[in-house]
C-alpha cells in the first residue's frame, strides 16, 4: 500500500498548530505497515534546507490558475525514521514567505486561497503525471479539501480520506476564486448558505471515508455542536463513513525519563525527579519554592474557548487556599492583560509568560502537580496527554478529545478530573476535589500512577488508520 499524506504544515520544518505534530508524526507510525508512505506540503521560506537536508529534485511542472502558467519544483527529504518520505513544492510567488499562513501582524495573506488552490494543484499534477504513487491519498483540513474532487474527477480508483482537525476553519472561498480552478471542477462545487463555497464541505462532499481527531469530536459534530444548519446536512449524510481518531504523542520527545529540557527525569516506579522539576519550575518562573503548594500550570492560545474567563473569576479565590498558578501561552490582549494583572496581586503564587517558550511548556508539563484545561471545546487536545504521560492530573471539561482521553477520578479508578457542564461552578467543584485528593498523599500517588500508565503513542492511532486504508 502507498500512502501520501498531504498537509500545510509538517513539524519540525513548518508548525502553526497541532496539525503540523500529526502530519509530523502519523506517517512515521504508519511507516512499518505499508510499502511507502510520503508527505506532501509547500516549501515555506522559512524552512531551513541546510538543517534538514532538503534536496533538490529534477520533478518539476507548471499549473494553470486562471490566466497564469506558474511553476513549481519538488524537493524532499527523509523523515527521523529513515523511511517516510517528505516532499516539498516550492513556489516562490506562493511560499517564500516566513509565514505559513499570516503576515508578521497576526493577518492572513490576502492570497491563500490561491496559495492553496495551486498547492493542490501541484499535488494533483505530481501524482497524474506519474511522479508519485498512491493508493490512499490522506488529506488535511480546508487547506487539502478540494484534492478529494479532483481525485474523483482525474483518479477515481485512489482512495482519499480526509481528516478534520478544526471544523471551525473552512477555507471560504468566493464565486469569483472558483474560475481559477479547472473548468472540470467547477460545476461540480456547491455554495454555503452564505453563498460562498467552503473547502471542508466539499472534502466532505467527495471524500471515501471522513475522520476526525477523536469519537467525542465526531459526535458532537454530528450533534450540530457549533455547526450551522446547512454544514450540519452535510455531515450528517456520510454519517456511515465518518469517524474520530484520537490523535497520539510523541512519546521519545514528550517523556518524562528522557526529557531534553527537564532537569531531572523520572518514571511512574520513581517520582522523586517529579518533585525536583517542581522546585525548579517554582524557581524558573520566580514563585516561592513551596513544595507542599499545589501547582496548577497552564499551557494554551489565550482565547476565550480554552476557558479563560471561568479560570480568571477562580484564581483569586484558589491563591487564598494556597494554590499556586503558572501561565504560558500568547494570544488575546485582553486575556494576557488579565494573567498579568493576576501575577501582580499574587506575585508569589501566580507567574504568566506571554509567548511561548518550549523548554518552559516541558518544565510546565514536569513540574507541575495539575494541568487546567477548561476548554468550552476542544476537537482532540495535545496538552492533556503530555500531562498524564508526566503524572500531571488533568482537569477538564468533558468535550471532544478531552472526555475521550481523561477519565473521571472516583477512589480507586480514573486519571483526571472531568467536569460538566461548562459553567464556574462546575469548574470550582472540579477544583476542589482536585485539591482535596492532592492532600490525600496515598490517593494522589495511585492517582499519578494510573495517569502516567496510560498509552497514547502514535502505534495505536495509526492502526486505526490502517484499519480505514484498508476498508
Amino acid at each position: 500500500m502507498d500512502i501520501v499524506f498531504v498537509s500545510a504544515e509538517v513539524a519540525p520544518y513548518s508548525k502553526a498548530g497541532g496539525l503540523a505534530d500529526v502530519a509530523g508524526s502519523l506517517p512515521q507510525a504508519l511507516a512499518p505497515y505499508v510499502d511507502s508512505v510520503q508527505v506532501l506540503t509547500p516549501l515555506y521560506g522559512q524552512i531551513d534546507r541546510n538543517k534538514y537536508d532538503i534536496q533538490s529534485s529534477q520533478t518539476t511542472g507548471e499549473i494553470e490558475l486562471g490566466d497564469d502558467t506558474i511553476p513549481y519544483a519538488l524537493h524532499h527529504t527523509v523523515a527521523d525514521d529513515k523511511k517516510t518520505k517528505i516532499g516539498f513544492i516550492s513556489c516562490d510567488r506562493f511560499f517564500a514567505r516566513d509565514g505559513i499562513y499570516t503576515e508578521s501582524d497576526g493577518e492572513g495573506f490576502k492570497d491563500n486561497n490561491l496559495r492553496f488552490f495551486f498547492f493542490q494543484l501541484a499535488v494533483l499534477d505530481l501524482i497524474t503525471s506519474g511522479h508519485i504513487s498512491v493508493e490512499v491519498l490522506h488529506c488535511n483540513d480546508h487547506h487539502t479539501g478540494l484534492l478529494p474532487l479532483m481525485m474523483k474527477i482525474k483518479m477515481p480508483h485512489v482512495k482519499t480520506i480526509f481528516t478534520i482537525h478544526n471544523f471551525l476553519y473552512h477555507g471560504h472561498f468566493s464565486t469569483g476564486d472558483v474560475n481559477l480552478l479547472p473548468d472540470t471542477v467547477k460545476p461540480l462545487l456547491t455554495t454555503t448558505q452564505w453563498g460562498n463555497h467552503s473547502a471542508l464541505l466539499e472534502a466532505i462532499d467527495h471524500s471515501d471515508l471522513v475522520t476526525t481527531v477523536s469519537p467525542g469530536y465526531a459526535l458532537e459534530l454530528l450533534a450540530g455542536i457549533n455547526v450551522d444548519e446547512h454544514s450540519l446536512a452535510r455531515i450528517q449524510a456520510i454519517e456511515t463513513h465518518f469517524s474520530g481518531i484520537v490523535n497520539g504523542i510523541d512519546t521519545e520527545y514528550w517523556s518524562p525519563e528522557i526529557d531534553q529540557y527537564t532537569p531531572y527525569h523520572f518514571s511512574k516506579d520513581d517520582l522523586s525527579g517529579k518533585q525536583k522539576n517542581k522546585e525548579a519550575l517554582l524557581l524558573k518562573v520566580g514563585l516561592s519554592p513551596d513544595l507542599e503548594a499545589p501547582v496548577f500550570g497552564s499551557i494554551s492560545r489565550l482565547v476565550e474557548n480554552k476557558g479563560f474567563p471561568l479560570i480568571n473569576e477562580l484564581l483569586d479565590e484558589y491563591v487564598s487556599l494556597g494554590a499556586k498558578f503558572i501561565f504560558l501561552g500568547s494570544g488575546s490582549p485582553d486575556i494576557a492583560a488579565e494573567l498579568r494583572d493576576a501575577s501582580r496581586r499574587h506575585p508569589q503564587h501566580i507567574a504568566f509568560d506571554d509567548g511561548f517558550n518550549e523548554p518552559l511548556a516541558h518544565l510546565i508539563e514536569a513540574g507541575s502537580d495539575m494541568f487546567l484545561m477548561p476548554s468550552r471545546f476542544e476537537p482532540c487536545g495535545l496538552n492533556q496527554l503530555y500531562s498524564l504521560r508526566y503524572g500531571t492530573i488533568p482537569i477538564v471539561h468533558r468535550t471532544g478529545g478531552l472526555g475521550d482521553t481523561v477519565e473521571p477520578w472516583t477512589t480507586d479508578s480514573g486519571t483526571g478530573f472531568v467536569f460538566e457542564p461548562y459553567d464556574l461552578e462546575a469548574l470550582r467543584k472540579s477544583m476542589k476535589t482536585a485539591l482535596k485528593v492532592y492532600h490525600s498523599k496515598t490517593d494522589w500517588l495511585s492517582l499519578v500512577q494510573r495517569a502516567m500508565s496510560m498509552d497514547f503513542s502514535w502505534d495505536q492511532s495509526a492502526r486505526q488508520y490502517l484499519h480505514l486504508y484498508n476498508l
